[in-house]
């Protein structure tokens, strides 16, 4: 990203980085499966509620602000 920013701002054509940007997307959705299929369901059910509750809650928190900041910026 830094070094993106500073490259485009020195001159250099956005379009070159335009495969490390695809290539960065895939190894976060490879990260984001790996995660989820390092889960343990079962263990987590039995462990109670209060765990799917706090990840649950941290998932509207960060929805909420991410669709906030797209409106304060004229995004969305």
């Amino acid at each position: 990203s830094v070094i993106t920013t500073i490259a485009v701002s020195a001159g250099a054509d956005i379009t070159i980085f335009n495969p490390v940007k695809e290539l960065s997307k895939f190894f976060i959705v490879m990260a984001m499966g790996a995660i989820g299929l390092n889960t343990n369901i079962v263990k987590l059910v039995k462990s109670g509620g209060k765990p799917i509750l706090l990840g649950f809650s941290c998932w509207v928190a960060i929805t909420g602000v991410c669709l906030l900041m797209q409106v304060l910026l004229g995004l969305f």
